[in-house]
């Protein structure tokens, strides 16, 4: 684009000339991302499609009324150049392997910040199911220990059900995902036409069980223990 020299000059789209009501050589006022209104000569007109903006101007003069305007990626074509300061040439695969690692990464905070919001929720839950449950089996309790059973058995007892309850849930969790999961996976492949593989993230989810288990035991143990003591005999 030589025709732009200066601060002064701007090349427009055709749609965008016609929009100002102006000719080519002719002066537009423009106004820029700080608000700052000036006027400027068209002195080359583009078409609709050559190009991502309406208004093209000099780089200084973009920098100078927005510090952050940055060119991220420029394609080249033809032959090798001595690439400017500042920036570096890398060929069509490395950019995109680097663009797939990006977006891998993405996805990969998302899914955590996924299991980790439904976790949280579900270990909110969990414990407070278990401690009204705990709350109310007071009398089991009672018959319990009147039958023989030490506080160690009944604290096993507890714990063992909560193990139980974990795991069962965690299979009727999995039972049910895995449906969803497998329609989605179909219907990409068939978008796509090429096979996709079904990627599960176990160790956020194998964390997310593990963190409801400790959870889930804290809240059901504990409570049993001081119910234990109040109907009689030590922990």
């Amino acid at each position: 684009m030589n025709a732009l020299k200066g601060p002064g000059t701007v090349a427009v789209s055709r749609s965008a000339l016609t929009t100002l009501g102006v000719r080519p050589g002719s002066t537009a006022t423009f106004t820029f991302e700080d608000g700052t209104r000036c006027r400027a000569r068209v002195v080359a007109v583009l078409s609709d499609r050559s190009a991502p903006y309406s208004a093209l101007f000099t780089r200084p003069t973009v920098r100078a009324h927005d510090p952050s305007a940055l060119t991220e990626v420029v394609h080249r074509t033809g032959p090798a150049v001595q690439p400017a300061p500042g920036t570096r040439e890398i060929g069509v695969e490395t950019y995109a392997t680097g663009e797939d690692a990006e977006e891998d990464r993405l996805v990969w905070v998302f899914t955590v910040l996924l299991v980790a919001m439904s976790a949280g929720y579900t270990g909110i839950a969990v414990a407070n199911t278990l401690l009204m449950a705990t709350a109310d089996r007071l009398p089991d309790f009672r018959v319990l220990r009147r039958s023989g059973a030490t506080p160690r058995q009944l604290l096993g007892t507890v714990a063992g059900e909560t193990v139980f309850v974990v795991a069962v849930g965690t299979l009727l969790g999995a039972l049910v995902a895995l449906p969803s999961l497998l329609g989605i996976r179909a219907g990409l492949s068939a978008t796509l036409g090429v096979p996709v593989e079904l990627v599960i993230p176990w160790t956020p989810i194998l964390g997310a069980v593990a963190g409801c288990l400790a959870l889930a035991l804290t809240a059901s143990v504990l409570p049993a223990r001081a119910a234990v003591r109040t109907v009689g005999g030590s922990a």
